[in-house]
């Protein structure tokens, strides 16, 4: 059967009846994760690419920032936890003293994840802040799913997963 559509209206009637229902949820707009080189603490360097199949989470920190003290502890512990499982906790370091300063960091913190010196830009592609607004809530935390789309983005003092490991826990379990 031929339908002779004469009024936007009636595209609109035609498809909400006749759609496939969703659910009531949005399919979600997915953002590929963007790329990136960067040094590690110890001189080497890692791609961002060589993460690909992975679940990524990426902490964005400062060394001498309290809360990102608290959370590397829970992230180490994450991180021993799913790594098996396909998890990747990756901490990228902002601090301008670099190495000097994230070496003992990770000492006293028994951290065995990767961390990496960060740079204005990984800041930019992944958070959004500009040259001229370079200032950013710590821990900020993205998290990235297997296919390398962005999956959520959880700013300390915004987003409950950002301080409570047990939210993050669960957001990551759904990714694996």
């Amino acid at each position: 059967m031929l339908w002779k559509i004469r009024h936007p209206l009636s595209i609109f009637l035609f498809l909400l009846c006749y759609a496939p229902v969703s659910g009531g949820q949005e399919a979600p707009v997915t953002q590929p994760a963007p790329y990136f080189i960067l040094p590690t603490w110890d001189g080497n360097t890692v791609r961002s690419s060589s993460l690909k199949g992975k679940v990524v989470l990426l902490e964005f920190f400062q060394t001498w920032c309290p809360d990102c003290q608290k959370s590397v502890v829970e992230l180490e512990k994450l991180h021993k936890k799913y790594k098996e499982r396909g998890l990747a906790v990756v901490g990228i370091s902002h601090d301008r003293e670099k190495a000097t300063v994230v070496e003992p960091f990770l000492k006293k913190y028994g951290l065995t994840y990767t961390v990496l010196l960060g740079d204005l830009s990984v800041a930019v592609n992944y958070i959004g802040i500009t040259p001229q607004q370079p200032k950013f809530n710590i821990p900020y935390i993205v998290l990235i799913d297997r296919q390398g789309n962005i999956a959520g983005r959880f700013r300390e003092g915004h987003d409950k997963e950002a301080s409570d490991i047990q939210l993050l826990e669960e957001r990551i379990k759904k990714l694996l």
